[in-house]
């Protein structure tokens, strides 16, 4: 019987062929992998609105958007408060854009090493600083409750402490104050204007879903909430409901 023999060019020829198909094979995991790992989940609330937001209007800090929510696909969810929206996203290099996010203009994003997300919106806010968005477990308006009002106060009456207890829970419920069990804070949308000159307000609904707004101070130093009576809203006039007496006294 003969023995076959493979020349050297043969060997060399079967060699070079079986480095490029493992380096195509290598080269499409490769491709396949950074596919996949640009593909982000987890909830993103804009940490930089809410280290100012104790100290400001809500309505009038400017801001793109409020929350990102990223479910392992190509889109993102995107709160810009009175309305929601679903873009896109791509990777392009160390860094990622949301595809359209200026009308038929992208929007960077960064997503850092310690997985919080820095988007470059300042030109768009008018800023000099880009807003920091970290991951979180609740919703912003959640996150937005417990940075401004949630907690429990003390009721008091012509300056005099009652015994009647008020609780706001950062889940928009709120105990003790008369027959109200929601309230909603508000930071963005028509809300804003409702009011001059324009204060945060708060509105209060019950189990009838009856609604009533609010306009509110909370000195964060001496730990005190005052929510005022704003006049009646007038028929064909949107807005210019002026601030009225305090209605509750509210302090910890």
């Amino acid at each position: 019987m003969k023995k076959k023999y493979i020349s050297t060019f043969e060997t060399i020829r079967y060699t070079f062929g079986f480095w490029v198909a493992s380096s195509l094979f290598l080269a499409g995991c490769d491709q396949n992998s950074e596919k996949e790992a640009a593909k982000l989940s987890g909830k993103f609330i804009n940490e930089t609105f809410l280290r100012q937001v104790a100290d400001s209007i809500p309505g009038l800090i400017p801001v793109y958007c409020y929350q990102l929510t990223f479910n392992g696909t190509d889109s993102v969810d995107i709160l810009y408060g009175f309305e929601q929206a679903k873009l896109a996203y791509k990777k392009t290099g160390k860094k990622y854009q949301l595809v359209k996010a200026l009308q038929d203009q992208d929007m960077t994003f960064i997503l850092n090493n310690d997985n919080s997300i820095t988007l470059i919106d300042s030109a768009w806010n008018g800023t000099n600083k880009n807003s920091a968005f970290k991951e979180s477990k609740s919703n912003f308006v959640t996150a937005l409750n417990e940075q401004m009002i949630a907690g429990e106060y003390k009721i008091y009456r012509n300056g005099t402490q009652t015994s009647q207890r008020v609780v706001f829970n950062a889940d928009g419920t709120v105990t003790g104050l008369e027959k109200f069990t929601n309230y909603s804070l508000c930071y963005s949308g028509d809300c804003v204007g409702e009011i001059y000159p324009i204060s945060t307000s708060i509105t209060f609904s019950n189990e009838k879903t009856e609604t009533v707004m609010y306009a509110f101070k909370i000195d964060k130093s001496k730990k005190t909430l005052g929510i005022y009576h704003i006049e009646a809203p007038v028929k064909d006039i949107k807005g210019e409901r002026a601030v009225k007496g305090l209605a509750f006294d509210l302090r910890q």
